[in-house]
């Protein structure tokens, strides 16, 4: 039975749900809409003990042969068997009700690093070391249970006003191959995504060492490592196995030659060519920084 907040739209015979602020989802009061992405929108909710959550609620408006669904389904349930790490968001549960599929995570006060990135906030700026060992911790985490992400970029990174950043967005991760395998279908974000998943070739965990590395270095540098005018331009950069990437510190002489070397080594064009887990980028992240 639907309640006095909801209200049912008839759409070419189709009963759809609408969601509104204030209004009742299961057991949950939706607050505030804190984000919308191209399968779900993320709800800052609260439960009757007044706790904060963030409900990441499917859309219901997929075309009959949309992958959508089964991809919000599977990464649910991937998120769900991956054990919790300080560097990922903490899944609490999944299912469907009122005729939607839903998760529910942990809610984390913050932004993604590509707001802080435009704002130049200066939690990215003096935390740089921080901020990339936290995401080579997340997916060392990622890859050592199993999966493999498939879409690393500062949009899936949330960074809490403590300045710690938590790994989001599962709907395109995938079991970790024990060798390279063909994708059914590209994942990922074009300008982070690898050439062997561009190109349609198998790919394995040296796909998100590509994606880091991209992330990483646009961090460090505020551009991406592919230059051009246009995005196509920079498209067109990426996929040319010709094309010489700039050194980072060409754009920003404070960058360890360590760490320059290392990126420029995961940003090879061949997977063959990159380190081939997280633990050889974790083992050069710390000598670069100074870290134990």
């Amino acid at each position: 039975m639907l309640s006095l907040t909801q209200f049912i739209i008839l759409e070419n015979w189709r009963i759809v749900i609408a969601i509104k602020e204030n209004g009742k989802f299961g057991s949950y009061r939706l607050r505030e809409e804190i984000s919308r992405g191209g399968f779900a929108t993320i709800w800052l909710a609260t439960n009757d003990k007044d706790n904060l959550f963030a409900l990441r609620i499917m859309h219901d408006n997929f075309r009959l042969n949309s992958s959508g669904p089964t991809l919000f389904k599977a990464g649910c349930d991937m998120l769900s068997e991956i054990p919790p790490h300080e560097n990922l968001i903490r899944y609490i549960d999944h299912g469907r009700t009122e005729g939607r599929d839903f998760m529910l995570l942990e809610y984390v006060e913050g932004a993604n690093l590509r707001e802080l990135m435009i704002k130049g906030d200066p939690l990215v700026q003096n935390d740089l070391g921080d901020l990339l060992l936290d995401m080579a911790r997340a997916i060392s985490h990622v890859h050592a249970n199993g999966y493999i992400h498939l879409d690393l970029k500062p949009e899936n990174l949330m960074v809490s006003r403590g300045g710690r950043i938590l790994l989001c967005d599962f709907d395109t991760a995938q079991p970790l191959p024990e060798s390279p395998v063909t994708l059914p279908k590209k994942s990922g974000t074009p300008l982070y995504m690898p050439p062997e998943i561009a190109n349609g070739w198998g790919c394995d965990q040296r796909a998100d060492i590509y994606s880091f590395a991209v992330t990483a270095y646009e961090l460090l540098t505020r551009i991406k490592p592919f230059e051009g005018q246009t995005p196509k331009e920079m498209l067109r950069n990426q996929l040319d196995p010709k094309y010489r990437i700039r050194k980072p510190r060409d754009f920003n002489e404070g960058i360890p030659i360590l760490l320059e070397n290392m990126l420029l080594k995961c940003l090879s064009y061949m997977p063959e060519n990159r380190y081939p887990y997280m633990a050889h980028i974790m083992r050069d992240l710390h000598k670069s920084l100074g870290v134990r």
